[in-house]
């Protein structure tokens, strides 16, 4: 037996219940088992507290029967229903563990060739589940820890919301102005707004003369100064544009609704951000995390929103776990790929937080660009790695970096060049 199933079952302790529970919108199913595999009974309760407090009260109920030492939660973590009776156990020091619903599924399916399911049966699974040790462990955020969870899981929804629209803007273009993007490389530009908002159908610009074009887009700007030369040369591409004709009205007007939704989006994250950047300022880990050159207060929100307080943790390799970039190996028939994958088994919130900032870090701090170049670059019997695999590597030892920082109370300090050394 593994040393981690071992520990986990010495947490569950002896002469307890299991309860299995399959969170749903009305209904959750609760299903108390024994640790010898016997199910004592199984009901529904309500989602509202009336509901918990009865599904409490008839598992202590069972407790008193059995002459059991109390009850153990096991709750599948499928969809966000359970988040609410998980708060609800750690308010009154109920002892629970989280479930994965893959894990589950697949549990289930190993044992039952019909592929039967409902909701008794996935409360079953996750109390057998619980029963041999194959849960996962479980810290819910309190305080400005879930804020940043929350804050930060809207600033990423918004920046996907954004990229889909300028996306949706680039293919409508595509057919309606192709020449557009030959002028104005980033479409999402003052100057460029101003003119897909006013009037971006070729055929009409071709029309008006330079200086009547010029003074339309004017007209319906406030703020900065426009790119005059920018507005000629559009004015000289759009009397030969290829675009589409036939319905460029409709096209027109879905284009200024849809800088309409960008500009919104681009306005809710500066909030999001001004609100994420409160909130990381609030934490004790930020003063030495933000230390580290080249990262930013985006990326300690999302590192911090991701993994919670550094005290919940004993390394750097469980933050990395966390993330789900820990290596794990495959192999099949004796065979093995020649690169070693990451599990992907944690948060992706968290490794989308971390990619693009690890990217930054190997541009601006200089430790970590000739940490990965050294890398790079290394003999061939050594395995070098190639441009994924060092960002890969780099999130880990970001991670653990991070992770002795807050640890030692101390702050980033840049390794000194070899030159000063020698001369000192």
């Amino acid at each position: 037996m593994k040393n981690s199933t071992a520990r986990k079952l010495k947490q569950i302790g002896e002469g307890n219940l299991l309860v299995g529970t399959d969170p749903h919108k009305d209904k959750h199913a609760l299903l108390i088992m024994s640790q010898d595999a016997m199910v004592k009974k199984k009901f529904k309760i309500s989602n509202t507290r009336e509901g918990f407090e009865e599904g409490i009260k008839r598992v202590f109920e069972e407790v008193g029967k059995t002459g059991s030492k109390g009850a153990i939660f096991a709750i599948e973590a499928g969809s966000h229903y359970w988040r609410n009776f998980a708060y609800y156990l750690n308010e009154y020091k109920i002892p629970f563990f989280l479930v994965s619903p893959f894990t589950l599924k697949r549990r289930r399916e190993g044992e039952d060739l019909n592929r039967r399911k409902n909701d008794y049966r996935d409360a079953e699974m996750a109390a057998e589940l619980l029963r041999t040790g194959k849960y996962m462990d479980s810290r819910l955020l309190y305080g400005v820890y879930a804020e940043l969870r929350t804050t930060y899981t809207n600033y990423q929804r918004l920046v996907e919301d954004k990229t889909a629209q300028i996306n949706l803007l680039k293919s409508r273009l595509d057919n309606l102005f192709p020449e557009f993007t030959q002028v104005f490389k980033d479409p999402c530009g003052i100057t460029a707004m101003a003119v897909l908002k006013q009037c971006i159908i070729p055929g009409t610009i071709a029309q008006m003369k330079v200086e009547d074009f010029i003074k339309t887009i004017r007209s319906g700007f406030s703020g900065k100064l426009l790119q005059i030369k920018k507005l000629r040369a559009l004015h000289v591409v759009a009397m030969n544009s290829i675009g589409i004709n036939e319905g460029a009205k409709a096209v027109s007007q879905e284009i200024s609704f849809i800088v309409e939704c960008i500009q919104l989006k681009t306005n809710q994250m500066k909030v999001v951000t001004k609100s994420l950047i409160e909130l990381v300022d609030s934490t004790p880990e930020s003063h030495y995390m933000l230390s580290v050159r080249g990262l930013g207060y985006l990326s300690v929100a999302g590192i911090l929103g991701g993994v919670g307080p550094f005290s919940n943790y004993k390394s750097g390799k469980q933050m990395i776990k966390m993330a789900g970039m820990n290596p794990t190996q495959r192999e099949s028939a004796g065979k093995s790929s020649s690169h070693t994958p990451i599990s992907k088994q944690g948060r992706a919130g968290l490794r989308w937080c971390l990619w693009p900032a690890v990217v930054s870090l190997l541009r601006h701090n200089n430790d970590f660009k000739v940490w990965a170049k050294a890398r790079q670059e290394r003999a061939a019997n050594a395995h070098p790695l190639h441009r994924r695999e060092v960002i890969g590597a780099a999130i880990n030892r970001l991670l653990r970096v991070v992770f002795a920082l807050v640890k030692k109370e101390s702050l980033y300090q840049m390794p000194r060049p070899e030159r000063e050394l020698i001369a000192v």
